[in-house]
């Protein structure tokens, strides 16, 4: 058990003692996610999880209806009751209005109530965050970089007598784009695939066969070449993801969120707009963003405003032509390059 666990232990032993809310934020969902898995089970035992733990999600939208029920029913089964809204950030504002009065001090309807939030978002209203703060803990959860993932990965896979060799293991931290709970769903596929052998290696050959990669970093070389209007580079970087067979769809997604920024960053407040519309739109390691937020707004410069409308247009033309195409069409895909780095308005 690491440290974090240990005091989040001993912060659910004696629920009447826990504050009003708690508060959790990290660029990493499954940071998140894995925390509220941990505050489940070590409330497992402490409280009737059947009736008194439910989950809201911020993205899918709540139920007025159905939130106030379970806050103003009080329970009969545990000393408190437990709700988790995912994702504070996307809640109407009114719903956080309601929340962040819901956990002051004087509030009296929610008195049997812990709140558990989490955002992806490291800045939201801020009116609303003052008021949270007043009467909960707040605590940032640092993002996994490659060196925790592959600590994690040890850690798993000693006790169960499975070795990777260094190349399988960089090669599966890449595929999996540092994303925590994607990486355990692939260890147990990998575990699966290995247990029954009397040599329980994995190499570089088994995790090409079993894990598919969410996004070959590759892409991002050349969605760069594009921004610095490099036709060349474009081209030489395009080779090596048409090889791997590439979804050119999530390309077209890349490149339209790219110019995206270049809107944002020539319409005036550009670091903390682009900021924003990063963290909110792209699945990037939180160290990455402040580097893509400098490149774009140097990049910026190297496409007019009026050409940059024209591009979105061209996007969305070729994303029906890969849409359409029942076989992908390497020309295809060329000749968008192209026309978006000779653009001309």
């Amino acid at each position: 058990m690491n440290m974090k666990d240990k005091i989040l232990e001993k912060e659910t032993i004696k629920l009447e003692s826990l504050q009003t809310c708690y508060l959790y934020m990290s660029s990493s969902g499954s940071v998140l996610d894995d925390r509220v898995e941990s505050i489940r089970n070590f409330l497992e035992g402490k409280i009737n999880l059947d009736t008194d733990f439910k989950i809201f999600n911020g993205t899918e939208g709540i139920e007025d209806e159905e939130f106030n029920n379970y806050i103003s029913t009080p329970s009969l089964f545990s000393p408190k009751k437990i709700v988790v809204i995912k994702f504070i950030e996307k809640v109407s504002a009114v719903l956080q209005k309601k929340i962040a009065e819901l956990i002051s001090i004087d509030n009296k309807q929610a008195s049997g109530v812990i709140f558990i939030l989490t955002s992806t978002k490291l800045r939201f209203n801020t009116k609303i965050m003052d008021l949270i703060k007043k009467t909960s803990t707040v605590k940032q959860l640092k993002a996994p970089d490659s060196s925790d993932l592959k600590n994690w990965l040890v850690k798993r896979s000693r006790p169960d007598g499975i070795a990777f060799t260094d190349e399988a293991v960089s090669l599966l931290i890449e595929n999996i784009n540092l994303d925590l709970n994607l990486l355990k769903k692939e260890y147990e596929k990998l575990y699966d695939y290995v247990s029954s052998e009397d040599k329980k290696v994995i190499d570089e050959d088994a995790v090409k066969f079993l894990v598919r990669r969410v996004y070959s970093m590759k892409v991002f070389d050349l969605v760069d070449c594009i921004g610095k209007r490099d036709k060349k580079s474009s081209l030489e970087a395009l080779i090596p993801l048409l090889e791997e067979n590439q979804n050119m769809i999530g390309l077209v997604t890349l490149i339209h969120r790219m110019f995206k920024c270049f809107l944002y960053i020539k319409s005036g407040d550009s670091r903390s707009s682009v900021t924003d519309y990063i963290e909110e739109n792209m699945k990037v390691p939180s160290y990455y963003i402040s580097r893509m937020v400098s490149k774009y707004i140097k990049w910026s410069s190297n496409y007019r405003q009026d050409e940059i409308i024209k591009i979105f247009g061209l996007l969305n033309d070729y994303d029906i032509r890969f849409r359409s195409n029942a076989g992908r069409d390497d020309n295809l895909v060329k000749r968008m390059l192209l026309e978006i780095v000779d653009i001309s308005a």
